[in-house]
């Protein structure tokens, strides 16, 4: 009797891994991420372009200045002309975070930041009416809702 169970053992446990339990598991490999469609680059151009040309007819140029950019006797900074209070507002609205004034002035002199920060006002709240001139002068509220719909 123990020579049969002897005998048996083996082919019982070479039995068990038969089954799905001793299949051998594909290898995992990591995705790797996609970079942005076409598409998706198409309408992140078009939305900078309608940046760069609100910078332009709000402080005369785009893009980052090695001096600062004030206007309004002192009350307007950066390319896109924010009070501080606007910018404050703005920010903290978009995720959050809470400036001080000095803060807010360095953030709206510093191009990159306040171009974000202005895409994601007129895109995004689709608020182009804190730029009145501008606003008329170039068409933005046209021009918003036409690159969305994209």
């Amino acid at each position: 009797m123990n020579i049969h169970r002897t005998a048996t053992l083996p082919l019982l446990l070479a039995g068990l891994c038969l089954g799905p339990g001793c299949a051998k598991k594909p290898v995992e490999t990591a995705a790797v991420p996609q970079g942005p469609t076409e598409h998706e680059m198409f309408v992140k151009a078009r939305k900078d372009e309608v940046v760069q040309s609100l910078a332009i007819c709000e402080s005369g140029s785009w893009g980052p200045h090695s001096s600062r950019i004030v206007g309004g006797r002192g009350a307007y900074h950066g390319r896109f002309q924010y009070t501080a209070r606007t910018y404050i507002t703005m920010q903290q609205r978009r995720d959050g975070t809470v400036l001080t004034t000095q803060e807010a002035i360095e953030a709206a002199q510093d191009y990159e930041k306040a171009a974000a920060l202005t895409a994601w006002v007129m895109f995004d709240q689709g608020e182009t009416w804190h730029w009145p001139l501008c606003n008329r002068k170039l068409g933005l509220a046209n021009k918003v809702r036409e690159i969305n719909a994209l």
